[in-house]
């Protein structure tokens, strides 16, 4: 996690002065950047820098490819390239067993290789599709430097959020200026406290009771899945947060990833709220060429749940993550048939908003286990364990996540006035402010720094 490292603070505050030093000339920040994202690259694994650059070449000639000939089918055949090196990455680990009793079959079993999962490739591949459908569309093409400049934007390369090429050449092309320093620091104290915090300590006790659901009663089993809804929530809302206030400090602004998802009423609504830039990027890139809802209504449908069957299928390869995107697609899906209908819940927005954190909670049972069988234990253990006795502890930790839902409405715009109340407060006192909480943060976080549940994706 080198985000949260010594290290990456260090060079990062060093960075960030010799930058500010070229503030007339947009260009020689831009080189910095460049440097900068690749060399934080390199420290992680220089194997992903290597992988990252090889691929931006292919990109680039590509584009130009398609800016020259501006045929159809090239155009198919780049992006399908660009898909085909994501699957190979992402997959190959389980489709290695195959390859190898292929290559022992043709007696090259001396050819034992094995390809390492980079880190952030799904997301600068889906930079990248953005790229050749505007150089496809609107014929908008950028030299190899602004393209590595963008493909490799250390704020966006590890875990998102999806930045389209046309809002961040937008930004990249241009004189910056620094601003919004009180609310950088809003977002690096928001950030460091929902991960280190909120989102490690809810891991822990999801955790231990999601490992060995039969051990543990129905009570503690429903805890330890909301606990898991929060946890992820917060563990990649505030990995937003940081690299948003990173962003902030070059002079750039991140696409809105996270808009309080868990008050939304709908699955359609949630999806509109949750990590925004896939949602946005699996509409405008899978389900509209698909059709969208203009083929008719059967057709409607169909094109929702491949979508989001393809959505769970990015997310990974199991059984498992086909059926949490086809349930978000089923339900999306059944919002549509009943949007209008006598069995909407608009008049009722609490009982909506019960209803859809659930389900979402449901789905999520999915998305944590990576085997069917241990999703099934769980709910079988929520079933057999259902009449257990309940310790006095389960029901004030259920009790306390009831009253935190009831409560979430009231969190809304609470970052914007978190930055006003900064704002407010006199310069001098601000460092003491800061260096308090952080040192409360600090002080009683738990030990070690687990990865992203994200990094893997």
């Amino acid at each position: 996690m080198i985000y949260f490292s010594l290290e990456f603070s260090v060079l990062m505050i060093a960075f960030f002065a010799i930058y500010w030093l070229f503030r007339e000339n947009f260009r020689v920040q831009n080189a910095l950047i460049l440097t900068f994202s690749y060399g934080i690259y390199t420290l992680i694994n220089p194997y992903f820098s290597l992988i990252l650059l090889v691929y931006t070449f292919f990109i680039h000639y590509f584009a130009l490819l398609i800016f020259v000939r501006r045929k159809r089918y090239i155009f198919f055949t780049c992006l399908a390239f660009a898909i085909l090196n994501l699957c190979v990455f992402k997959y190959f680990s389980s489709i290695k067993s195959d390859l190898d009793a292929i290559l022992v079959w043709f007696g090259l079993d001396f050819l034992d290789f094995d390809l390492i999962f980079p880190i952030g490739i799904s997301f600068y591949v889906f930079n990248s599709i953005t790229y050749l459908v505007g150089v496809y569309k609107q014929h908008r093409l950028v030299s190899f430097f602004n393209l590595a400049f963008y493909l490799s934007f250390f704020p966006t390369l590890l875990l998102g959020p999806i930045m389209r090429s046309d809002f961040f050449f937008a930004q990249a092309h241009q004189k910056r200026e620094f601003k919004h320093a009180n609310l950088i620091i809003v977002l690096l104290i928001f950030g460091i406290i929902k991960k280190v915090l909120i989102a490690n300590y809810l891991g822990i006790y999801a955790k231990n009771i999601l490992n060995n659901p039969t051990a543990y009663n129905f009570a503690e089993l429903l805890s330890a899945i909301y606990a898991y809804a929060v946890q992820i929530y917060c563990d990649f809302s505030g990995y937003v947060d940081l690299v948003s206030a990173f962003a902030l400090m070059l002079g750039f602004v991140l696409p809105i990833n996270f808009n309080m998802p868990y008050l939304s009423h709908n699955l359609k609504e949630f999806w509109s709220r949750w990590h925004i830039s896939l949602s946005n990027f699996i509409k405008d890139y899978i389900y509209i060429p698909l059709g969208g809802s203009k083929k008719g209504l059967a057709r409607t449908h169909f094109n929702i749940l491949i979508a989001f069957v393809l959505s769970g299928l990015w997310h990974g390869n199991t059984i498992n993550f086909l059926i949490w995107g086809f349930l978000h697609g089923l339900g999306v899906s059944f919002i549509h048939l009943i949007a209008k209908g006598p069995f909407s819940l608009k008049k009722v927005p609490f009982l909506a908003r019960i209803l859809t954190f659930h389900f979402v909670c449901l789905a999520w049972v999915f998305f944590y286990y990576k085997e069917l069988d241990a999703a099934f234990e769980y709910f079988l253990a929520c079933y057999h364990n259902f009449y257990q006795s309940v310790a006095y502890k389960d029901i004030y930790i259920l009790v306390a996540f009831a009253v935190l839902f009831l409560i979430y409405p009231l969190f809304v715009n609470f970052k914007d006035y978190c930055e006003r109340i900064l704002t407010l407060t006199p310069f001098l006192l601000k460092p003491f402010i800061i260096a308090f909480i952080l040192l409360l943060v600090f002080a009683f976080m738990p030990s070690g720094m687990p990865e992203f549940i994200y990094s893997s994706f």
